[in-house]
């Protein structure tokens, strides 16, 4: 492939990087990723439930549950007074492959 075929992939990974950027961020932390189990486990749990499996304080769960839910990993339904979480990763396990997937590229264009 030509050199201008490379950087035109480069190009493309940078900015899927940075699509990224906030999914690493939130899969980074050790206590989102337990919440993040959990919620594999559970269809939906509110705050009180997660608190309850956590060592974790209940503003401490909902900082993270803030991060995760801005980082498009989690989703939230208001049920009376509760505000129930479900995992909802689709579109982000879709960005990561992308991602994956053009650095791929990148690394076959660059390997002798």
């Amino acid at each position: 492939m030509e050199p201008s075929n490379t950087t035109q992939l480069e190009l493309i990974v940078r900015d899927q990087l940075r699509g990224c950027s906030a999914i690493f961020l939130a899969l980074a932390d050790p206590i989102r990723q337990d919440i993040i189990m959990l919620l594999t486990k559970h269809e939906t749990l509110n705050v009180a439930q997660i608190t309850e499996r956590s060592p974790m304080s209940r503003s401490a769960i909902s900082h993270h549950l803030k991060i995760l839910r801005q980082a498009g990993l989690i989703t939230s339904n208001k049920i009376g007074t509760e505000i129930y979480y479900e995992l909802d990763i689709e579109d982000s396990v879709a960005q990561l492959q992308a991602f994956l997937a053009t650095t791929g590229q990148i690394l076959a264009l660059k390997t002798p």
